[in-house]
This record gives C-alpha cells, sequence and structure tokens, in this order.
C-alpha cells in the first residue's frame, strides 16, 4: 500500500481548508509552484486576516453602490438587450441581484405591453437552455410559473456581450406565505407537490446541458461526510478558540449520524427509485422556500426563479423546506411535519419508499455543516463565542429531530 500523503494543488490566495494529511503546493501565476505553510497556525492566520480584508472591502463596495445596485456597463447590456423584445420599455427598477455569481439580476420594466421581468441570466449558456427549456414546459403543463415572452424573431432569449437575457410576465401581488401558522408552509407543500407532478416529461432542448443529480446522492452524502474529518483538523490546529473544545466533542455525534445515513441510503430503494429516469421523477427547483414559493392573487402558490432547476428525486425539495423550517423554529415539531407532507401528498402522492428515503435525507447533518461550514474559510473569526452557543443550541435541537424522525417512521437498524 502506498502510504504517501495526497498531493494538492491550490491556487493562492485561496481559502481552502488542507488536512494535516495531505502536501499542498501553492500555485503562483507566472511561477513555479512552492510548499504551503508547514504549521497550519500560520497559514490560518494569514488566510483570516485576507478573508476580513476581502468582506470589508466587499462591504465598502456594496455601500458605494447602494443606490445603483448594478454596475453600468451591466445595466447598458440590459438596456440593450430589451431591444430584442417588441415593447417600449419605460421604465427598470432593480428586483434582485446575484453579484457574487458573475452578476445575474432581475428588473421589474414597464412597458407599452404591461409589467414584465428582464432577467440576466448567471449560468452557462448550456446550463440556461435547460432552465429556459423547462419554464416553458411547465408554462405548457399549466403549471403556476411565470410565462416567458419572445423575442421579436420568436426565441426565447437574446444574448448581448455574451451574456443571455430572458424576459417574462411579472405576476402581479406576489406575497409570502405565512410562517407563524402552519397554513403558509401547507400551501407551499402543495404548490411543490403541484410543481413537481406537472414537471413530469420534460425533455431538455437540443444543445441543452443535461442538469441531473438523480445519480449523485451517494456521492453527496460521502462529500458532506469528509469534510466533517476536516473540521476536526480545523478545530486541532485553532485549540485555543473558543468554540474548539465543543466542536471536537460534538463531532462523533453527527459523524455517526453522516455514516448512518450513508449505510440506510445504500440499503433503501435508492437505487429502484431512480432506475425509472429523470422524466418520470421530474424537476426540483433545488433552492425552493419562502422566497420562491409565493402566494398570488389568485389564492394559489407561484414558483419562481428556476434557474437552478434539475432532475431529481423531486421531493428532495419537500426535505429541505421540511427541515429548513423545522430548523429555523427549533423544536422539529411532528405535528407540523406531518402536515407539510400531508399538503404534499395531495398534490403528489409520496410512496412509502420515497417517504424513507426522503425521511434518510433528513438524518444527514445537514443543519449541522450549514453552521459551521464557514469556519473552514476564516477560522479566525467563525470559532467564537457566538459559535459555542450555537452548537449548544444545536445540540439541543438534534436531539428533538431524531425523535422526530422516529416517530415519522425511520427505519433504523439498532
Amino acid at each position: 500500500m502506498n502510504n504517501r500523503p495526497a498531493t494538492l494543488f491550490i491556487p493562492a490566495n485561496t481559502g481552502i481548508f488542507v488536512p494535516s494529511t495531505t502536501e499542498a503546493w501553492i500555485i503562483r501565476s507566472g511561477r513555479e509552484p512552492v510548499p504551503a505553510p508547514a504549521d497550519p497556525e500560520d497559514f490560518w492566520s494569514r488566510r483570516s486576516h485576507a478573508v476580513a480584508a476581502a468582506l470589508a472591502s466587499a462591504r465598502r463596495e456594496d455601500d458605494a453602490r447602494a443606490d445603483d445596485q448594478v454596475p453600468p456597463e451591466i445595466l447598458a447590456l440590459a438596456e440593450q438587450a430589451a431591444r430584442a423584445w417588441d415593447m417600449k420599455v419605460t421604465g427598470m427598477t432593480v428586483a434582485a441581484t446575484k453579484p457574487e455569481k458573475g452578476w445575474g439580476a432581475i428588473w421589474r420594466i414597464e412597458t407599452n405591453r404591461g409589467t414584465r421581468a428582464l432577467k440576466l441570466l448567471h449560468r452557462p449558456f448550456e446550463r440556461n437552455l435547460f432552465s429556459i427549456g423547462a419554464q416553458e414546459y411547465l408554462v405548457k403543463q399549466k403549471a403556476r410559473v411565470a410565462p416567458l415572452v419572445p423575442t421579436r424573431d420568436g426565441k426565447l432569449y437574446t444574448v448581448v456581450g455574451g451574456r443571455m437575457f430572458i424576459v417574462a410576465e411579472w405576476i402581479q401581488g406576489l406575497r409570502q406565505a405565512p410562517k407563524e401558522t402552519i397554513d403558509g408552509p401547507e400551501m407551499l407543500c402543495y404548490g411543490l407537490g403541484e410543481f413537481h407532478r406537472r414537471s413530469r416529461g420534460y425533455q431538455p432542448p437540443p444543445g441543452a446541458y443535461h442538469a441531473s443529480r438523480l445519480h449523485r446522492w451517494p456521492r453527496v452524502y460521502q462529500k458532506l461526510r469528509t469534510k466533517l474529518d476536516w473540521f476536526e483538523h480545523l478545530a486541532r490546529a485553532y485549540r485555543d478558540m473558543p468554540a474548539s473544545p465543543l466542536l471536537l466533542e460534538v463531532l462523533p455525534r453527527f459523524r455517526s449520524q453522516a455514516d448512518e445515513a450513508i449505510r440506510l441510503l445504500e440499503e433503501s430503494a435508492y437505487r429502484d427509485l431512480i432506475a425509472r429516469g429523470d422524466q418520470e421523477w421530474g424537476l426540483a427547483h433545488q433552492d425552493y422556500g419562502w422566497s420562491n414559493g409565493q402566494i398570488g392573487p389568485d389564492g394559489k402558490v407561484w414558483i419562481i426563479d428556476l434557474d437552478g432547476v434539475a432532475f431529481d428525486l423531486a421531493f428532495r425539495d419537500l426535505r429541505k423546506l421540511i427541515t429548513g423550517t423545522m430548523d429555523d423554529r427549533g423544536d422539529w415539531d411532528v405535528g407540523w411535519m406531518r402536515a407539510m407532507i400531508r399538503a404534499y401528498n395531495e398534490a403528489n402522492p409520496l410512496e412509502p419508499a420515497a417517504l424513507q428515503v426522503m425521511l434518510i435525507d433528513m438524518l444527514l447533518p445537514n443543519e449541522f455543516y450549514k453552521l459551521v461550514k464557514d469556519a473552514l474559510f476564516d477560522p479566525g473569526m467563525m470559532l467564537d463565542a457566538t459559535m459555542v452557543a450555537a452548537l449548544q443550541r444545536l445540540l439541543v435541537t438534534d436531539e428533538r429531530k431524531q425523535r422526530a424522525l422516529a416517530e415519522l417512521g425511520l427505519k433504523r437498524r439498532r
């Protein structure tokens, strides 16, 4: 067996945590790679200052751009793109931006043909074709998504300066579902079930990237499990930080949960379910929640921001919505969880095998990972007393989560 450590080449000035078992070399532009600093504390202390400086610089740029929100060169592209449609634009208002993702943006535009949305897509061209085709298909299937408006030459998009733009009808009067009572989550779950059911049978257009996550679940589970080991290296390198002792203490608990989820998924009906294929399961939104599922003037849920849709075991959207809601509430109320599943089932019934796979997906310690993942990029700032309090809260809520999963019928091997 080769016992030499793995070698990792990383770009300079990158916030990547390198375990002590890995040999790392820094790649510098136009120069030979050099070994990374052997002392993790020395490396991380410098990374901490670099990250803090970058964050401060970004905040200053955001403040300076508070009025404009969009760089002038991006706005110029948007104004030029709008001319591809048969409409006269009389006003443009920024509705949302994604500067961290290569500048995506949405404008609410007033036109002689009514209010519309002009959207700059931030993903690669072929990936955008997949989501554009999905949105068109969903409209034809009478899903509650905004219809796309064809350009003058009949296309559903235009490209200006190498950037892709679309125009959709603006759905007036959208509002967030209430969070205080179960009514809101039930509405979101029913609307999600409708969306999943109507998305079945979608065939991407020619030239589109085939976005499918159907076969990725085991790899995603294993990737999360691997990262849990990284946190141990991190806590030991920063053993003097307030949160490090508690992080080391709780890691075995969440490692065990990840190991069990990996084992249960392998023993479950997962392989049989994905064998049915993409069209059978339809599209998962991937980022569904209170902002992207909103109540329209008809009292029904409209689903927006379809950029990230992909083939998947679509009930993963439901898992994310339930666990996100429960984690925010901190109580893992089984009554709420059952009501959310029941509302989804009314629109798109879940068979017992699919429900079991969804419960396994809930077992994976996603809440723990989300809480501590940023420490990989700035441990000097993140492993503080605030993290101690957050970990203590998570331990309490995780006890409730495990009881809830048992009540919902998660079959765990003893």
